[in-house]
C-alpha cells in the first residue's frame, strides 16, 4: 500500500466504537491521532447510547451518529444500523471496526455501511463474516496482554500510522461546566478547598464499595484533611447518595448527574475522584484529576487500568469490600493527593 496515496484519497471516515464509557475514552487518542493524520477529512463515529456523551461535542469529530438498542423494525439490530446509515446518507472512503478482537455483530454492522475500504480485526480461524472487511488486521492475539489504548495504536499499523497522539483528554461542552459553576455558586463551594467527589454507583457488584465504607472513609479523610465532599450516582442509587451526603461528618452535598459530560466537568473542578473501576475512573482521568479506583474481581487490570498522572487503583481479593477506609487513605497520604 502507497500510504501517501492512501492518505490523499480518504476524504470520508466513519469510526465505530461501541459498548460503555471507558471503551469510548480509551478510543479518544485514536480518534486524535485519525485527525492529525487526515486533517482534512470528514470523521463520523458510530457510538451506542452508552457512551455517545463522551464525543458528542468534540472538535476532532465532526459528527456522531448514535444506535439506540431497540431501533429497526421488530427490534432488529442489523436493520437498526443499516437505517442509520441510510439517514446519515454518508459515502465512506474508510471505516474502521475499532475493537481488538474479531466480533460477528461488528463485521456486519461495517458491511452495512457500504464503505469502499473497511477496516476490522479477522479471526485466526477462517469465519464466513471476516470478508466483511477487505483490509484485514491480523495478529491481535498478542495484544490482549496490553492497555486497550496500547493495542489500539498497534491496529492503526495496518492503515500506516505510526506516530499515535497520546493525549486522551475529553472536550467538555460549556453548558456542562456552567451547570458545575452554579452548583459550586448556590452551595458556596469554594475551589481553593480540597473537593472530593465520591461516586457511589458501579455496574459490577464486586467493584462497588459498600455506603457505611464511603462514610467511614469520609469520616477517616475529615480528620486529617478539610475537605468538601461531592456525592454522586447514578439514578438507581441516588437515594443511598442523598442519605450519604446527608450523614457524612463534615461537608457533603448531592450533585446530580443526568449527562455523562456534566459529570466530567464536576470532576475536572475538583481535586480528588473516588470510585470503582469503570467509566468514572477513565472520566477522572481523561480531565486529569488525581483517581483512586476501587476494584474487585471483575475487569482486566492491564487491559483497563486508568491511564495519566495521579492515577491509583486499589485491589484487595475478589470484592471490593476487601478494600479499607485506610487503604485509601494511605494511597492519599503517600501521594500527597490533597
Amino acid at each position: 500500500m502507497n500510504i501517501k496515496d492512501f492518505k490523499n484519497n480518504i476524504k470520508n471516515i466513519l469510526i465505530i466504537r461501541r459498548n460503555n464509557i471507558g471503551d469510548m475514552i480509551c478510543a479518544i487518542p485514536i480518534f486524535k491521532t485519525i485527525r492529525k493524520e487526515f486533517p482534512q477529512a470528514y470523521i463520523t463515529v458510530l457510538a451506542d447510547s452508552t457512551n455517545a456523551g463522551i464525543i458528542e461535542c468534540a472538535s476532532f469529530i465532526n459528527k456522531v451518529i448514535v444506535y439506540k438498542k431497540g431501533d429497526g423494525i421488530y427490534k432488529n439490530k442489523y436493520i437498526g444500523y443499516w437505517s442509520l446509515f441510510r439517514q446519515n446518507n454518508q459515502k465512506y472512503d474508510l471505516a474502521i471496526a475499532l475493537k481488538i478482537g474479531f466480533s460477528s455483530k461488528l463485521a456486519l454492522i461495517t458491511m452495512l455501511s457500504n464503505a469502499r475500504i473497511r477496516v476490522g480485526c479477522v479471526p485466526e480461524k477462517w469465519h464466513s463474516l471476516q470478508f466483511c472487511y477487505n483490509l484485514p488486521v491480523r495478529g491481535w492475539e498478542k495484544w490482549k496482554s496490553m492497555h486497550q489504548i496500547d493495542a489500539l495504536f498497534e491496529f492503526l499499523k495496518t492503515i500506516g500510522i505510526e506516530d499515535p497522539v497520546r493525549d486522551m483528554g475529553i472536550e467538555i461542552e460549556a453548558d456542562s461546566r456552567n451547570k458545575v459553576e452554579d452548583f459550586f455558586k448556590e452551595n458556596k463551594i469554594q475551589k481553593d478547598t480540597n473537593i472530593a467527589i465520591v461516586n457511589i454507583s458501579n455496574n459490577r457488584p464486586d467493584s462497588k464499595w459498600p455506603i457505611d465504607r464511603f462514610r467511614k472513609f469520609a469520616y477517616t479523610l475529615s480528620k486529617d484533611y478539610k475537605v468538601t465532599f461531592i456525592i454522586t450516582s447514578t439514578s438507581l442509587d441516588k437515594e443511598n447518595a442523598l442519605r450519604l451526603s446527608r450523614e457524612i461528618n463534615g461537608i457533603a452535598f448531592y450533585f446530580p448527574t443526568p449527562k455523562v459530560m456534566d459529570f466530567a466537568a464536576l470532576v475536572s473542578e475538583s481535586d480528588l475522584l473516588i470510585c470503582g473501576e469503570g467509566g468514572a475512573m477513565h472520566i477522572g482521568a481523561g480531565v486529569y484529576t488525581p483517581t483512586i479506583s476501587l476494584w474487585g474481581k471483575a475487569g482486566s487490570v492491564v487491559k483497563w487500568m486508568h491511564h495519566g498522572n495521579k492515577q491509583f487503583m486499589i485491589k484487595k481479593g475478589e470484592h471490593a469490600n476487601s478494600i479499607s477506609a485506610e487503604d485509601v487513605l494511605e494511597v492519599i497520604k503517600k501521594n500527597n493527593l490533597l
